[in-house]
């Protein structure tokens, strides 16, 4: 996973990472994992980069342990945790992980957008 915070780095800094660096590693290995802190900015890039194939994971609230967290997203996780068991707002990185290996074996081809919802429904596919 790559990422930052603008409190961490600044502003040039997290889009330093959270685009240019996202958009030089899609370019190299032909896979990207995106989230909407750009605004959408790198899952317009990856798509006209015209691949045979792209997948932008859309996750919601990841579920897990940190060594570095802010209060306000431990917190979240943890009353997300116990009230969103329906995990519309939250997703175990678990699922996050299987969801995306369901759905990089799936045949597809052309660009898609898999939210929350959708990679929750790919890690229960067999």
């Amino acid at each position: 996973t790559l990422g930052t915070t603008r409190g961490k780095s600044g502003k040039e800094g997290f889009l330093r990472v959270d685009r240019d660096y996202i958009l030089d590693f899609a370019t190299k290995s032909k896979a990207v994992v995106s989230t909407q802190s750009t605004g959408g900015m790198v899952d317009k890039k990856v798509h006209e980069m015209e691949f045979e194939r792209a997948v932008v994971y859309r996750p919601a609230v990841l579920l897990c342990d940190r060594q570095e967290s802010r209060w306000g997203e431990a917190v979240s996780r943890k009353l997300l945790g116990w009230f969103d068991s329906g995990r519309r707002m939250s997703i175990h990185v678990t699922d996050l992980a299987q969801g995306m290996v369901n759905s990089i074996f799936k045949e597809q081809e052309g660009n898609s957008i898999l939210t929350n919802h959708d990679i929750i429904a790919r890690a229960k596919e067999a």
